[in-house]
């Protein structure tokens, strides 16, 4: 054998020698226990209680056939039992005049605000509504939400339309 072929064997015999090598490298690496818990969901929801009111500036109203003129004001009240569970869980109560069916031109004459109160208590509101926190849990909260007319509009804008008011949702999201 010449010694070119003996170096080609002895390098193909490293080569190998070092491949199956590398395969029994071994890796170290390790664990321990971390001491920890559990972690459950919280909730949000209303609960109606009690029959809800409606009045406008002069008294009590059946709403079924109230027709509203300009410069009405119609308050809706009523009670919910709130549940409010999560550690950092915050809330807004609000009305969902998006729900209101009826006449275009009435329903952008109408506006409305909600107001909260608990135990007497008026409950802090930010732009999106009432804000309701675990502070609330298993409370009931006196919703008011006044709708407010237009005082004025020019011609016959409206006259004789309807809104089905019976279709507007007191809501309760998380922020």
């Amino acid at each position: 054998m010449n010694l070119k072929t003996k170096g080609a064997i002895a390098a193909g015999a490293a080569t190998v020698l070092l491949a199956g090598g590398a395969g029994t490298m071994a890796a170290f690496n390790g664990g321990g226990s971390v001491g920890g818990g559990a972690v459950g969901a919280g909730s949000l929801s209303l609960a109606q209680s009690g029959t809800p009111s409606w009045s406008d500036q002069f008294g009590p109203v059946n709403i079924t056939n109230y027709k509203a003129v300009p410069g009405d004001v119609l308050t809706y009240k009523a009670s919910f039992t709130v549940t409010a569970k999560g550690t950092n869980l915050i809330a807004n109560l609000g009305a969902d005049s998006g729900t209101i069916t009826g006449d275009a031109a009435l329903k952008a004459a109408m506006k409305s605000s909600v107001t909260a109160t608990t135990g007497g208590a008026s409950l802090p509101s930010n732009a999106g509504g009432t804000v309701i926190t675990p502070a609330q849990d298993g409370k009931v909260v006196d919703v008011k939400v006044i709708f407010t007319f237009a005082p004025s509009t020019s011609g016959a804008t409206a006259q004789t339309a309807r809104l089905d008011l019976s279709n507007f949702n007191i809501t309760l999201k998380q922020v």
